[in-house]
């Protein structure tokens, strides 16, 4: 048993785990403060997560899984919760983008880092955390970040969401949050307490007052990322050769 405590979204949270490799993972993350809360899972847990995938599943990954549940477990206490999208960074905001998997939000964000180049940079590739208090709606990395690995230990105020589609033509709208959360209430991981579920929906709802939602269509092109671009940052996207 390895014990480690690791910072995310502001918060130390202590480990526990059965593997180094664990806590390699977490690397970027680790803390030397007191922790607020400590996670750990049990054999069970490991078994019935390996027993979701298809393929082989390494012990360690199965356990970092689980763990990363836990802890998605207990952030609505601390106006947080863990949401399925790709978090990048441009002009010291955050832009998510969110589809489900296997739809091209990978992709597009891959094409803003092309054509907008070092300006932009990945904060999460997958499962970012998100702090919702009121008026701050805040973007935080974490170790777990989908299979790209892509993740930076940083965070910035969210300034745009935007839902992912594919699509013939490259075109943008502005959607309401009623619009807004029939789409979202399924990349955002609710936890099991019926108090823990409200409070997530609460904080949902908090991020759809304050941050405006759009829905992209679009093939992977230069034209779509400054579609979303001029979009979500009401900036004139550059010429680039």
């Amino acid at each position: 048993m390895t014990n480690f405590t690791v910072r995310l979204s502001d918060i130390d949270i202590e480990i526990n785990s059965r593997y180094d490799s664990v806590k390699r993972f977490a690397e970027k993350y680790l803390s030397e403060a007191e922790p607020q809360f400590s996670v750990s899972v049990t054999d069970e847990q490991i078994e019935a997560e390996k027993a979701v995938w298809e393929s082989d599943c390494a012990d360690d990954y199965a356990e970092s899984i689980c763990l990363y549940r836990e802890i998605a477990e207990r952030l609505s206490s601390l106006d947080r919760f863990v949401f399925h999208g790709a978090a990048i960074s441009y002009g010291g905001r955050a832009f998510l983008f969110t589809a489900p998997s296997g739809t091209g939000k990978t992709t597009h964000i891959k094409l803003w880092r092309e054509y907008i180049g070092n300006e932009v940079d990945i904060i999460n590739g997958d499962k970012p955390i998100i702090r919702a208090n009121g008026g701050d709606i805040t973007v935080y990395s974490s170790p777990w970040s989908g299979k790209e690995g892509w993740n930076k230990n940083a965070s910035a105020p969210l300034a745009a969401l935007c839902i992912v589609k594919r699509g013939r033509e490259n075109r943008i709208k502005k959607i309401s949050a009623g619009s807004a959360i029939t789409h979202l209430i399924r990349q955002i991981y609710l936890p099991k307490s019926r108090e823990a579920k409200l409070k997530t929906l609460t904080l949902l709802d908090r991020l759809l007052a304050e941050v405006p939602v759009f829905v992209l269509e679009c093939d992977i092109s230069k034209e779509a990322v400054k579609t979303s671009f001029e979009a979500m940052t009401g900036e004139e996207m550059k010429q680039t050769d």
